[in-house]
């Protein structure tokens, strides 16, 4: 699983605290900057991305995509950014929607593109 960047910065304050035990310089403000970590830190933003494949399969090719950054998305990204459903659940992406398991459709007589499936994740 991703480490997000608050686990990021609290991991580098701990390996810089280390140190500074082991010199004897550790303080009390290094007390303080850890505690500013979990302050400062944003709340975190919901982005989703929907990513519709070729069968109901979490292996099956993605075919079309869309993502919201949790914000405008002011445009759609040309390039596919994970070839299945479970590329992007090893990147980090949850599935929270999956498609019906409906029989297999011709896509050309129908305004349906691929089986949908809806992933989030926060940061």
């Amino acid at each position: 699983m991703p480490m997000s960047a608050l686990q990021d910065a609290v991991l580098e304050w701990v390996a810089a605290a280390r140190k500074q035990v082991a010199a004897g310089s550790f303080s009390r403000e290094e007390l303080d900057r850890l505690a500013a970590l979990a302050v400062e830190r944003p709340e975190p933003v919901q982005q989703l991305l929907y990513l519709h494949a070729r069968d109901p399969s979490v292996t099956s090719d993605v075919l079309g995509w869309a993502r919201y950054p949790g914000e405008d998305p002011g445009g759609v990204d040309p390039v596919r950014p994970y070839p299945t459903v479970v590329a992007a659940m090893a990147a980090g992406w949850r599935v929270i929607h999956f498609p019906q398991q409906l029989a297999p459709f011709d896509d050309r007589e129908t305004d349906i593109v691929g089986f949908e499936f809806v992933l989030e994740r926060w940061e």
